[in-house]
């Protein structure tokens, strides 16, 4: 009798931890740096104001969440050992930053459809 493989989604570490497996970390890091990702749900051609107002206050909140990780990693890599800070500044805050940079993009983009959409509705802005 054979033994199921374990699911791919994630990997127990040696501390108890779960992580996700190779592939799926390998999707995920691309994912959060691609440019152009929509969110699950999320559709640019919406007619309704209530749906952009919805993903603006996504991206705000996504926004700041992104902005205070990169604040604490800034303040840590300050005090980190030098191959330590370099590894972190290569990688982590490269990541960090592209995605908070996605963020604004798509912020901006929600914020202008919005005032689109009131504009054809004759409303005024909130």
């Amino acid at each position: 009798m054979t033994t199921p493989n374990p699911p791919e989604s994630s990997a127990t570490t040696h501390d108890g931890t779960d992580e996700p497996a190779p592939k799926e970390a390998r999707k995920a890091a691309l994912d959060a740096v691609e440019p152009e990702r929509l969110l699950e749900g999320e559709d640019e051609d919406t007619a309704y104001l209530d749906d952009a107002l919805h993903w603006a206050k996504v991206y705000v909140e996504l926004l700041d969440f992104k902005r205070n990780l990169l604040t604490v990693a800034e303040q840590r890599v300050a005090v980190m050992h030098d191959d330590a800070g370099s590894e972190v500044e290569e990688t982590d805050l490269k990541v960090l930053k592209a995605e908070a940079a996605r963020f604004e993009r798509r912020l901006d983009f929600w914020q202008e459809r919005i005032a689109a959409l009131q504009g054809a509705s004759g409303t005024e802005p909130a």
